[in-house]
């Protein structure tokens, strides 16, 4: 099985300490009390010996009838990067905070970054908004903000409700699939990487 990646990863997994070696993945999750199946052993972390993670079987089940159709299993994405937002939590960074800025001291997910050209971008998204609903279902947390981005449909506007200033303003951002997103930006990053050759080639004789 792969190492876990945490920076992209799409998936609520069960952690356990079931024993996992190269060819477990994909073999069930067994619940040993009741004989049900629990999920789906997908990979290990090489830094957490003897620890193990698999897909819930929920989260097999919704995507079942698009595997079996061979169908792609899309996963949206708008470009933000957010953290854990609580009213103490706020209140207490604003009375040490001496910018002029100030978090709004609500419950939600707090904008922290705002990857350019991304949706997020597009659609006016700022670090330090306060996400609270995202297409008509309450957000309290980060990951709450993950889960219903990921289920979003890819393509078609999503409203996002976020507390900036103190008043709710609605940023309407239109996602896209992960997986095209992400080729797109190794393809980028290789052409940044080889800008400075051909720039050496054009300025250097060539014998």
């Amino acid at each position: 099985p792969a190492d876990v990646g945490l920076s992209h990863k799409k998936v609520d997994y069960i952690q356990t300490d079931a024993a996992l070696n190269p060819g477990n993945s994909g073999g069930p999750l067994v619940d040993v009390e009741s004989g049900c199946i629990i999920g789906i052993n997908a990979c290990i972390r090489s830094n957490m010996e003897g620890t193990s993670f698999s897909i819930p079987i929920n989260k097999v089940q919704e995507i079942l009838p698009d595997l079996s159709a061979g169908k792609p299993v899309h996963h949206s994405y708008i470009g933000a990067s957010m953290a854990d937002c609580t009213p103490n939590w706020a209140r207490q960074l604003n009375r040490n905070n001496n910018k002029a800025w100030q978090v709004p001291e609500v419950q939600g997910a707090l904008v922290s970054k705002v990857h350019s050209k991304s949706p997020a971008a597009n659609g006016g998204l700022l670090i330090n908004d306060v996400i609270i609903d995202i297409g008509g279902t309450k957000v309290t947390s980060s990951d709450a903000a993950s889960r219903c981005i990921d289920r979003a449909p890819v393509g078609k506007d999503l409203i996002l409700t976020v507390i900036r200033g103190g008043s709710p303003v609605n940023i309407r951002v239109r996602p896209v699939d992960l997986a095209t997103r992400l080729k797109e930006m190794r393809a980028e990053r290789q052409k940044q990487r080889r800008q400075p050759r051909k720039l050496l080639e054009d300025i250097l004789p060539l014998g």
